[in-house]
């Protein structure tokens, strides 16, 4: 009897591993394995038009991609267009999210809005605004020019490019950090500000002592997401301009990946430049991953 009894509770220990087998062999095949291939791949030198098998070359693909003076502007650029990006769509998102979070009745209406920008596909959004912000007959030097000003070179301009690019970005993403962070404020109990009202604490003061307190995880985890995706942007951008833009002032990391392989078809440097990447987005996110886990602690 004992047996039987050992024998199942077994079973029953093994068995949910094996609903998640099917899931972990998924993972392995399309995740694990051509990130490990990329990896490797990225010390060879091959390219799939030639016929020569993959050359073992070291760190020279890294080496030769970082003394590039394309990929140091593009470095630089991706940083730049983080700062702005990911800062406006912080502020602007915090902003509106406290906004609605006054305004109950209005809330749904505005919801919606917010939302319809997060269900187009970011290439769809850069074709979108490409027509918006056309140079001759688009409708943002439409009226532009009403109101007796000169047309702008949105798409033209390479003093405008970064402006263009952030503006399409902060239209898109901010709707997120909307969301997420009026989320957060509605889970906000009442007490602490009935109690602060009572002390005689002001607007500011409760909104320093209480809602970003109460907030900071949230913003900390916004923050984290946003300069991960602005520090790999691509779709959006190859949509606005096909390319780096003019004068190559839209030529982020991401573009730049896509139009050195485009141009070379080296897979090892695509690898090299893609693990670069990589590594400065895992660097990034592991300080806001300390910051959340140190206010956990406290």
């Amino acid at each position: 009897m004992e047996s039987r009894i050992s024998s199942w509770t077994r079973k029953k220990s093994v068995f949910p591993y094996l609903l998640l087998l099917p899931t972990l062999l998924l993972m392995i095949i399309f995740l694990l394995y051509p990130w490990l291939w990329g990896f490797c791949l990225s010390f060879q030198s091959w390219s799939p038009f030639r016929l020569d098998p993959p050359r073992f070359i070291g760190l020279k693909n890294y080496m030769d991609t970082l003394s590039r003076p394309i990929f140091q502007s593009s470095l630089v650029k991706t940083i730049v267009f983080t700062i702005f990006n990911v800062g406006i769509q912080f502020f602007l998102g915090f902003a509106v999210a406290l906004l609605l979070d006054t305004r109950r009745h209005s809330r749904k209406f505005f919801l919606t809005l917010c939302i319809l920008p997060m269900m187009i596909t970011p290439s769809i959004v850069g074709l979108i605004w490409k027509v918006l912000l056309h140079n001759e007959w688009g409708i943002a030097n439409y009226f532009i020019e009403t109101i007796g000003l000169t047309k702008l070179g949105w798409l033209s301009d390479p003093t405008l490019t970064l402006v263009t690019i952030v503006l399409v970005e902060v239209w898109l993403h901010t709707p997120f950090t909307t969301l997420v962070l009026l989320a957060g404020l509605q889970a906000i109990p009442p007490e602490p500000y009935e109690a602060a009202k009572v002390d005689g604490a002001s607007g500011f003061q409760a909104f320093r002592y209480i809602t970003l307190p109460w907030l900071q995880p949230l913003i900390v985890i916004v923050l984290m997401f946003r300069i991960m995706f602005s520090l790999r942007a691509f779709d959006t951008i190859y949509s606005l301009f096909r390319s780096g833009g003019p004068g190559n002032e839209g030529m982020v990391l991401g573009v730049y990946l896509y139009e050195r392989l485009r141009i070379t078809w080296s897979m090892g440097e695509a690898a090299a430049l893609s693990y670069i990447i990589l590594f400065l987005t895992a660097l990034f996110s592991m300080v806001f991953v300390v910051k959340l886990y140190r206010g956990e602690q406290q």
